[in-house]
C-alpha cells in the first residue's frame, strides 16, 4: 500500500463444528492469500484468534482508502462464497464490526495519525 493510511476493521465470531477445525483454518488462510493477491490496494490482511476449543475471532483488515467502500460487497460475496462451499452449516458466524455500517467515534484517523486528547 502506497503512502500513510489508516486501518477498517471487520470483526467476526466463528463457531466450528468438531472435526472441522483444520479445514476451517486453511478457509481462513486461503481467503487471505486470495484477497492479499486480488483486492491488495483495499485488504490488508485476516488476523485469526481462538479464544476456545472450537471459537474462533476473525479480523479483516482493510486500508482505509478511497473505494474500500464500493469493493466490500465483493469482496464479502467471494468470502459468504467459501464458507459455504468448505464449510456449509458446520461453521456459524456472527459480525462483530463491519466497519460500513458503524459510526467510527474515536480512534485512527485517515492519515494514520492518532487522536490526540
Amino acid at each position: 500500500m502506497m503512502g500513510k493510511c489508516g486501518y477498517l476493521y471487520d470483526v467476526s465470531m466463528s463457531y466450528v463444528d468438531s472435526g472441522w477445525q483444520d479445514r476451517y483454518l486453511d478457509l481462513v488462510k486461503k481467503i487471505d492469500v486470495y484477497l492479499k493477491k486480488n483486492y491488495s490496494g483495499y485488504f490488508a490482511e485476516l488476523q485469526l484468534y481462538q479464544n476456545g476449543p472450537m471459537n474462533y475471532v476473525v479480523v479483516a483488515v482493510y486500508y482505509d482508502v478511497p473505494g474500500v467502500q464500493e469493493e466490500l460487497p465483493k469482496i464479502l460475496e467471494y468470502v459468504n462464497q467459501q464458507y459455504k462451499e468448505a464449510v456449509g452449516h458446520n461453521v456459524r458466524r456472527k459480525q462483530v464490526l463491519k466497519f460500513d455500517r458503524a459510526r467510527k467515534l474515536y480512534g485512527q484517523k485517515r492519515d494514520g495519525q492518532r487522536n490526540e486528547e
